[in-house]
């Protein structure tokens, strides 16, 4: 994997490189060197061993979303102008909200919602209304 795939990949991700060297840590990789190096992998690409650990970091995160974005539309599901999807501004105040959830980044859960949101709009015509919680501290 080259630095600039993984900083692609990452971004793509919508994670910052802090959430994701924790995320990378919270699926409990063992790697050469600390997660808490992905800027620097990024400049100069990630140590050989730790190459398939970060393919299966991304592939868990985009399954995570996946399921908590099909989770969260059949919540919102039938949908009505009075739908609203919560979102939330840092991770301290959505592990509050959902400490089932503890260590996985907010960003996650905001692109889930965000694509639950557009699956309803899609199939209804209805937009729903963001609702984003503001930080705890």
């Amino acid at each position: 994997m080259t630095p600039i795939e993984l900083s692609t990949r990452r971004r793509v991700t919508g994670l910052t490189s802090d959430e994701f060297a924790r995320l990378f840590v919270s699926l409990q990789r063992e790697v050469d060197g600390e997660a808490t190096d992905v800027e620097s992998w990024e400049l100069v690409g990630p140590p050989v061993t730790a190459e398939q650990h970060l393919i299966d970091t991304f592939a868990a995160a985009n399954e995570f979303v996946a399921t908590l974005a099909d989770r969260l539309y059949h919540t919102i599901m039938p949908v009505t102008e009075e739908s609203v999807i919560t979102a939330y501004a840092d991770d301290l105040t959505f592990w509050a909200s959902h400490p089932d959830l503890g260590g996985v980044p907010c960003a996650l859960w905001n692109i889930a919602a965000l694509q639950a949101a557009e699956w309803a709009r899609k199939e209804t015509g209805i937009a729903c209304e963001l609702d984003v919680r503001e930080p705890l501290v």
